[in-house]
């Protein structure tokens, strides 16, 4: 039977293979990190996760990526002091994120404190919290106003960019709680709160440009220049996309 255990472990050998000394170097310096690097690629990673989820399932039916499952082995990616191990775990919170439930909220805050990059904490963020919150809108609501609050840096983040990945999952993006919980966010100086907002924004525009040009006129006083550069990208792209009965009456008339 399968167990977390080999399945790190051929991981790992796989990896090895493909990882060069030289990205190690750089991957290391580049995030800052006082872990070990193998030199892995995040398309290697994803690639090889793949694969490897499919080859264990196929080998052993009654491994079924399930949610204990999911949790005893993104736990042992967690223990060590490699990389790639905590990117592998990343990868399996996302390609079996719909195994999650709403309970999974504080399993997920218990990995996010200590990530201490967003190398992991967007992956967790927008595909695990993100996923959670798009099947439990209502119930997951008390948790993300808590966390915008944190004084981690990388929970506060979580909690917007788990509003951006429910969003991707095609449920309306929820405006009023991202003003709520963004609004004290804007005034604070750290780096990756100023560009989750802005990064939100930015994604939001493309669909709604309007409604962020409100967003940051409405808080002109507060918003960063960051966050400012990065909504207004979103909206050049927005407002640049035609309607969709423009888009549909350009093709009609290109047929004809």
């Amino acid at each position: 039977m399968a167990n977390p255990e080999d399945c790190l472990r051929l991981w790992t050998q796989a990896l090895q293979a493909e990882a060069t000394g030289e990205r190690a170097t750089q991957e290391k310096r580049y995030l800052k990190s006082s872990l070990r690097f193998l030199g892995a690629t995040v398309p290697q990673i994803r690639a090889q996760v793949r694969s490897g989820m499919r080859a264990v399932t196929l080998a052993d039916p009654e491994w079924r990526w399930d949610r204990e499952q999911v949790h005893d082995i993104v736990e042992l990616c967690w223990k060590g002091d490699l990389h790639e191990h905590r990117a592998i775990g990343c990868q399996i919170v996302q390609f079996r994120a719909k195994a999650l439930q709403l309970p999974d909220l504080s399993w997920l805050e218990s990995i996010l404190r200590n990530c201490g990059t967003w190398a992991y904490v967007d992956t967790l963020a927008v595909h695990g919290v993100g996923s959670i919150v798009a099947r439990y809108p209502d119930e997951s609501k008390a948790v993300l106003a808590r966390w915008a609050t944190d004084a981690d840096v990388w929970i506060a983040r979580s909690a917007l960019l788990a509003l951006l990945g429910a969003w991707r999952l095609d449920t309306p993006f929820d405006k009023a709680h991202f003003v709520a919980w963004s609004q004290p966010l804007l005034p604070r100086r750290e780096f990756w709160l100023r560009k989750a907002v802005g990064w939100v924004l930015r994604e939001v525009a493309k669909q709604d440009p309007l409604w962020v040009q409100g967003f940051v006129q409405d808080h002109a006083a507060t918003i960063s220049g960051l966050t400012r550069r990065e909504a207004e990208r979103g909206v050049v792209m927005g407002l640049a996309r035609p309607s969709k009965g423009g888009a549909r009456a350009a093709k009609k008339t290109k047929d004809q």
